[in-house]
């Protein structure tokens, strides 16, 4: 199980906290030691002390030690999507946190749902890698608005039995004709940002004229797909049986690929890798006094947040110390081991100009219907 269809099955109560441990423990996480919360001080928290609205399967405390260790457990709402946790802020679900991404921040700031925030109250600001404090959707009308926490890629993952380890990785692999029905990629934004990169279109500065070529290109691209998924677990069955031989995919696609068995690298397309960045965000609606926002921030952002984050769920950290706590093979299968210079040599993934969005989601449904 991928870790967005894991925190999604919590979101919809498929799967028990129980059910969940026992998933983790089996799938092997959990390699390094981290600090216990005990239960008794989870027993003595005060659910109403802050409000936390965020993604399934990051409610755990591991991912807010400190805070957990000196409150418990704040009171948790979830979010599918970052157009659900709008919907909940704006029918006044007075959340003190949420848990948004660069992508979007910038309307969530323009609907008053977003304040700014103060860097010197952040107390791991500068330890945080530069790259990601200065992101759009990071920075919003000049001022921090998003305190960045976790972050990944999306790539292509490829056997290597059938390309060799020497092969060039570029994103024209998933618009080549020569591998078609052995191709699959997401039906998503994720597949036109990569068709984008692919034909030399920068996908977070494109003109009307450039979003059709790239939409010609992804109908062109129709013709080769052996099927479009919703779910990464999708695409570790499908290369388990032989039935593709590379995939769009995000890090945890790799690592799960690994670990049954098949021989996969993640490429580092020579157009770049595409990184989404996701944080915390201060609603300024909710009623927590500001010290307990902050504490809580500053807890997600410690280093020993990050461990657990990188070393149980495979996505990347803000905080460059988190990346010493854990041993270099574990980064090695993670492929994280350079992670300053994936930062540096990346396409993130930003909000870009007003309406952008709107005229994606346009051309997915236009490329789903075949017109």
């Amino acid at each position: 199980m991928d870790i967005r269809e894991f925190k999604s099955r919590i979101a919809n109560r498929d799967i028990t906290r129980r059910q969940a441990l026992r998933a983790m423990s089996a799938a092997g996480v959990g390699i390094v030691a981290q600090p216990v919360i005990s239960s008794a001080t989870l027993a003595e928290s005060d659910p109403s002390q802050l409000i936390s609205l965020t993604w399934s399967g990051y409610d755990v405390p591991e991912l807010f030690p400190q805070w957990a260790e000196a409150h418990g457990l704040p009171q948790f709402s979830y979010f599918s999507s970052q157009d659900e946790a709008m919907q909940k802020i704006r029918a006044g679900y007075a959340a003190d946190v949420w848990h948004p991404c660069t992508s979007n921040t910038r309307r969530f700031t323009d609907a008053g749902v977003v304040a700014p925030l103060d860097t010197s109250r952040l107390e791991h600001w500068d330890d945080l890698w530069p790259t990601l404090k200065t992101v759009q959707g990071v920075v919003v009308y000049d001022q921090v608005h998003l305190l960045p926490v976790d972050w990944g890629n999306t790539s292509i993952c490829y056997r290597t039995d059938v390309f060799g380890e020497d092969f060039e990785e570029s994103w024209t692999m998933i618009l080549d004709p020569a591998y078609a029905g052995r191709i699959s990629v997401p039906d998503s934004t994720d597949n036109l940002v990569g068709v984008a990169l692919a034909i030399g279109v920068d996908p977070y500065n494109m003109t009307d004229d450039d979003l059709e070529k790239v939409k010609q290109a992804m109908m062109e691209q129709r013709k080769n797909v052996r099927f479009y998924w919703d779910s990464a677990t999708e695409i570790v069955q499908a290369m388990a049986a032989g039935e593709i031989d590379l995939a769009v995919c995000w890090n945890e696609g790799v690592v799960n690929l690994t670990r049954e068995g098949i021989p996969v690298k993640f490429a580092n397309p020579k157009e770049g890798l595409v990184t989404w960045v996701c944080g915390l965000v201060h609603n300024p609606s909710g009623e927590a006094d500001e010290e307990l926002v902050y504490e809580f921030m500053n807890s997600w952002s410690s280093p020993e947040a990050g461990l657990f984050l990188i070393n149980d769920y495979g996505y990347g950290h803000s905080n460059r110390k988190a990346f010493d706590l854990v041993p270099p093979e574990r980064l090695a299968e993670l492929g994280l081991s350079s992670p300053e210079e994936m930062l540096a040599h990346t396409k993130y993934a930003i909000e870009g100009p007003v309406g952008m969005r709107d005229k994606w989601n346009q051309v997915l449904e236009e490329v789903r219907l075949g017109m």
